[in-house]
């Protein structure tokens, strides 16, 4: 399921796949047993950032937050490609759901609950976000960065400048950027009765030690 994800994301960016006039926010007003397949790709796709067109860098950084409707989307796609029953496809969306933002689904009104039994309406409900980061070396013949310490070089960043580290990042293959990297990055949000998000509309990836920082922006309007 994740591999599938990881390439579709290319193959949508290169203009291959074409989205149509709905929006993300369209989509997700319906239950995500009713998307079609160009509905789940526009949930998959929509939040994702990257800085391909920079051209300050030789390195492109492409990344998706696994936002509550992305998961599903995840999920929807998963359900076709493993033709999984609606059971089996509601076992592995609350399993993904719970481990990546720590909230649950009411399947009998499609309405995502938190922790403590409310309804999500907010993202300062939302106790952690997972990425999914793919980074890639357009630069490599002449240019091979040492990524052995990458883990300590990503951070989350929200509208007061604050950064948080990744609770976690898991797999990165190489030690030096000769090939494209896959991992993963996990943030937790909320310190006691303080949440990072707190007072913001974007958060921002941000990878250091590069020729230049990356700073990639998410707009939490879509945190849905």
């Amino acid at each position: 399921m994740k591999k599938y994800f990881i390439y579709i994301i290319p193959f949508v960016l290169s203009g291959c796949f074409y989205i149509g006039k709905q929006t993300y926010y369209d989509v997700i007003e319906k239950p995500s047993d009713e998307w079609s397949i160009r509905d789940a790709l526009i949930v998959l796709t929509s939040p994702i950032a990257h800085n391909l067109c920079d051209q300050r860098t030789h390195i492109k950084v492409i990344a998706t937050p696994y936002y509550p409707s992305v998961v599903l989307a995840i999920e929807r796609n998963a359900q076709r490609i493993n033709h999984w029953t609606e059971e089996q496809f509601r076992v592995n969306a609350e399993e993904l759901l719970k481990d990546n933002v720590g909230l649950y689904i009411e399947w009998e009104t499609n309405r995502f609950v938190d922790s403590r039994g409310n309804y999500y309406h907010n993202v300062e409900q939302i106790d952690s976000l997972m990425f999914l980061i793919t980074i890639e070396n357009q630069g490599w013949g002449s240019y091979m960065p040492d990524i052995s310490n990458l883990e300590e070089r990503i951070f989350l960043m929200n509208d007061k400048g604050k950064f948080i580290k990744p609770k976690y990042v898991w797999g990165k293959r190489r030690r030096y950027l000769t090939m494209p990297e896959t991992m993963f990055a996990m943030f937790h949000f909320r310190k006691g009765e303080h949440h990072f998000l707190e007072g913001s509309d974007k958060m921002y990836l941000v990878i250091k030690g590069f020729e230049n920082d990356i700073k990639l922006t998410f707009s939490l309007s879509m945190m849905k």
